[in-house]
């Protein structure tokens, strides 16, 4: 019974998370925004992540102003964090490295990245890497369904910004 109530849990989180998608990308669903301390936000979900870095070896280290506030929905933002930081400590091997920063840039927005030392992302995975399901290669081995990160972009995109990757065989930001 309890794989049953557990995969069902699993179930609905997948729809839910593509609900929120597609109502995103169609314009339906907006970000309920209002003043937040980003940096305080990062720092949290920093915290969140720290004992399973811990447990996987990996440093895991932030860096962000003491404070900055600007309106966006908090409860999305997490979500799109804790989707970030999980998958790149998901990918980082044993002894590598999860850097989290915040900065302000200059057109009063502010610039988030998450980098890793994991294997970084292969060439052919790039153009799909946002697609909804798709799963790279190394990826199929480690639990998810493919939609955190296209979770992430919307999420993103909804507050006006846009979600992009950088990798190398060092890792990936």
């Amino acid at each position: 019974a309890g794989t049953a109530i557990e995969e069902s849990d699993r179930l609905l989180a997948m729809i839910d998370a593509m609900l929120f998608i597609s109502r995103t990308e169609a314009g339906v669903t907006r970000p309920d925004c209002k003043p937040i301390d980003l940096a305080a936000l990062v720092r949290d979900a920093c915290e969140l992540f720290r004992a399973l870095a811990e447990d996987k070896r990996i440093r895991l280290a932030c860096s962000a102003p003491e404070q900055l506030t600007l309106a966006a929905d908090a409860p999305l933002v997490q979500r799109m964090l804790a989707n970030l930081i999980d998958n790149a400590i998901k990918y980082t091997p044993e002894g590598g490295e999860v850097t989290v920063t915040l900065e302000p840039d200059a057109n009063g927005a502010a610039v988030i990245r998450v980098r890793d030392t994991g294997p970084g992302i292969a060439d052919a995975d790039l153009p799909r890497l946002f697609e909804r399901f798709y799963r790279g290669d190394p990826s199929r081995s480690q639990p998810g369904a493919g939609l955190g990160l296209s979770l992430a972009r919307a999420v993103a995109r909804a507050h006006g910004g846009d979600l992009t990757v950088a990798t190398s065989p060092a890792g990936s930001t």
